[in-house]
Protein backbone atom coordinates (compact mmCIF):
# COMPACT_ATOMS: atom_id res chain seq x y z
CA UNK A 1 0.00 0.00 0.00
CA UNK A 2 1.37 3.56 -0.83
CA UNK A 3 1.02 6.46 1.34
CA UNK A 4 1.40 9.96 -0.18
CA UNK A 5 4.77 11.06 1.61
CA UNK A 6 2.52 14.49 2.37
CA UNK A 7 0.00 12.37 4.30
CA UNK A 8 2.73 10.26 6.34
CA UNK A 9 4.27 13.71 7.07
CA UNK A 10 1.13 14.81 8.18
CA UNK A 11 0.64 11.94 10.80
CA UNK A 12 4.45 12.80 12.47
CA UNK A 13 3.92 16.61 12.57
CA UNK A 14 1.04 15.78 14.38
CA UNK A 15 2.82 13.32 17.17
CA UNK A 16 6.00 15.60 17.34
CA UNK A 17 5.28 17.01 20.97
CA UNK A 18 9.01 18.73 20.62
CA UNK A 19 7.49 20.98 17.72
CA UNK A 20 4.37 21.41 20.10
CA UNK A 21 6.20 22.60 22.72
CA UNK A 22 8.44 25.43 20.56
CA UNK A 23 5.37 26.75 19.33
CA UNK A 24 4.13 27.14 23.37
CA UNK A 25 7.62 28.39 23.82
CA UNK A 26 7.78 30.99 20.86
CA UNK A 27 4.04 31.95 21.93
CA UNK A 28 4.81 32.50 25.69
CA UNK A 29 8.09 34.60 24.40
CA UNK A 30 6.39 37.01 22.50
CA UNK A 31 3.39 37.50 24.75
CA UNK A 32 6.13 38.38 27.81
CA UNK A 33 7.63 40.75 24.62
CA UNK A 34 3.82 42.22 23.99
CA UNK A 35 3.72 41.25 20.34
CA UNK A 36 1.23 38.72 21.22
CA UNK A 37 -1.76 40.22 22.77
CA UNK A 38 -4.60 38.65 25.40
CA UNK A 39 -6.72 36.33 23.55
CA UNK A 40 -4.80 36.31 20.47
CA UNK A 41 -2.48 33.13 21.27
CA UNK A 42 -4.65 30.15 19.28
CA UNK A 43 -4.12 32.57 16.10
CA UNK A 44 -0.29 32.92 16.92
CA UNK A 45 0.34 29.13 17.51
CA UNK A 46 -2.05 27.82 14.52
CA UNK A 47 0.43 30.33 12.52
CA UNK A 48 3.83 28.86 13.62
CA UNK A 49 1.97 25.41 13.63
CA UNK A 50 1.48 25.85 9.34
CA UNK A 51 4.74 27.40 9.07
CA UNK A 52 6.60 24.53 10.98
CA UNK A 53 4.07 21.85 8.68
CA UNK A 54 4.83 23.54 5.85
CA UNK A 55 8.92 23.69 6.93
CA UNK A 56 8.46 19.84 7.61
CA UNK A 57 6.63 19.08 4.07
CA UNK A 58 9.60 20.82 2.38
CA UNK A 59 12.44 18.95 4.29
CA UNK A 60 10.80 15.54 3.79
CA UNK A 61 10.55 16.14 -0.03
CA UNK A 62 14.21 18.11 -0.54
CA UNK A 63 15.74 16.36 2.24
CA UNK A 64 14.27 13.00 3.11
CA UNK A 65 17.23 11.78 5.21
CA UNK A 66 16.10 14.27 7.81
CA UNK A 67 13.95 12.37 9.72
CA UNK A 68 10.68 13.30 11.78
CA UNK A 69 12.31 12.77 15.12
CA UNK A 70 15.96 14.32 14.43
CA UNK A 71 13.30 17.38 13.82
CA UNK A 72 11.00 16.78 16.99
CA UNK A 73 14.89 16.36 19.04
CA UNK A 74 16.08 19.72 17.91
CA UNK A 75 13.10 21.73 18.46
CA UNK A 76 12.39 20.37 22.00
CA UNK A 77 15.93 21.17 22.52
CA UNK A 78 14.65 25.25 21.09
CA UNK A 79 12.09 24.97 23.39
CA UNK A 80 13.98 23.58 26.51
CA UNK A 81 15.77 26.76 26.27
CA UNK A 82 13.32 29.01 25.62
CA UNK A 83 11.81 28.44 28.64
CA UNK A 84 14.73 28.64 30.77
CA UNK A 85 15.68 31.59 28.95
CA UNK A 86 11.93 33.29 29.07
CA UNK A 87 11.72 31.86 33.16
CA UNK A 88 15.61 33.59 34.09
CA UNK A 89 14.81 37.26 32.23
CA UNK A 90 11.40 37.47 33.73
CA UNK A 91 13.10 36.69 37.43
CA UNK A 92 15.75 39.43 36.49
CA UNK A 93 12.74 41.80 35.53
CA UNK A 94 10.51 40.82 38.72
CA UNK A 95 13.57 40.82 41.12
CA UNK A 96 13.67 44.89 41.70
CA UNK A 97 10.02 44.89 41.52
CA UNK A 98 9.41 42.53 44.74
CA UNK A 99 12.65 44.14 46.46
CA UNK A 100 10.67 47.58 46.36
CA UNK A 101 7.65 46.12 47.42
CA UNK A 102 8.83 43.74 50.46
CA UNK A 103 11.42 47.05 51.00
CA UNK A 104 7.84 49.62 51.41
CA UNK A 105 6.03 47.54 53.62
CA UNK A 106 6.97 47.00 57.41
CA UNK A 107 8.14 42.94 56.86
CA UNK A 108 10.91 42.27 59.50
CA UNK A 109 13.03 40.88 58.45
CA UNK A 110 12.71 40.82 54.38
CA UNK A 111 13.83 44.11 52.93
CA UNK A 112 14.31 45.70 56.29
CA UNK A 113 17.27 47.92 57.28
CA UNK A 114 18.02 48.18 61.24
CA UNK A 115 20.98 51.31 60.45
CA UNK A 116 18.29 54.40 60.71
Amino acid sequence: MYINPIVALTVQFGSLLGVAALVAALVNVLKVFGVVKDGTSQYWASGFSLVLFVVMVVLGIFCPDLTAVFVNDIALKIATVLTFVLGFVTTIVAAPFWHNQLSAGSVPIIGKSFTS
